[in-house]
């Protein structure tokens, strides 16, 4: 039987099972700092006040979005992920990494152009130009990088199970019930990551877990027609 950590055409790249744990070990690294922002703490040097509308809910949800995140490059690169279908979790790997590379681009890309003075700072609003350039130093040192490596580790975990499947056999074809509960899976995930992202408490507490149970509800329904795999 092929295990995952001696795939025959992957000796010469770093196992699949350091691969999962660097993953999760990555993901588990950004949690503290939105625990402590949870928890009421401020970071004032860089415009981070606590003052904004679901400030302290939008950082619990990024814990579980973070969490979730390593979870699933975990489940990825070890044999119990197998028990839930492959499709939908390399399906919300490259949800969650695409949009977490977009995310990178996006803010490292203006944080960039602020701080060379290509874009100006507000001079109006409750944050100074001083904080906000503080914030873009952090974004460029700790905050984007982290969504940038976190994006490439979620498809590299998906791309790894993706090769292992084919070394296993090619994976059956989905069905149409598979199908539509993956999709629908995948849509509260990014639904839900969407409302960590913009601090909408209510797509990521109600909208995105709600198409997400009703996707998962719908592959239970088709479970054991070989789409599991």
């Amino acid at each position: 039987m092929t295990t995952f950590a001696r795939a025959p055409s992957l000796r010469r790249t770093i196992s699949t099972r350091t691969l999962g744990r660097a993953s999760l070990g990555w993901a588990l690294a950004y949690v503290p700092i939105h625990v402590y922002w949870g928890l009421g703490g401020t970071s004032t040097p860089i415009g981070i006040t606590g003052t904004r509308a679901n400030f302290a809910v939008a950082n619990w949800g990024a814990c579980a979005v973070i969490t979730g995140a390593g979870l699933v490059c975990l489940s990825l690169t070890t044999r119990r992920g197998q028990l839930l279908p492959g499709a939908l979790r390399r399906g919300t790997a490259w949800v969650g990494g695409v949009l977490a590379l977009a995310h990178w681009v996006l803010y490292t890309v203006a944080s960039a152009l602020r701080l060379t003075g290509a874009l100006g700072y507000p001079a109006d609003g409750e944050v100074t130009a001083e904080q906000l350039r503080g914030f873009d130093w952090a974004n460029l040192a700790y905050f984007e990088l982290w969504f940038g490596v976190m994006g490439v580790l979620l498809i590299a975990c998906a791309r790894r199970s993706e090769a292992l499947d084919m070394l296993r056999g090619r994976p059956l074809p989905l069905t149409r019930t598979a199908r539509w509960g993956t999709g629908l899976c995948l849509t509260g995930v990014a639904v839900v990551i969407g409302g960590v992202f913009t601090f909408d408490a209510w797509l990521f507490v109600a909208g995105g877990p709600a198409v997400l149970a009703v996707g998962l509800g719908v592959l239970a329904l088709g479970r054991g027609d070989g789409t599991s795999r």
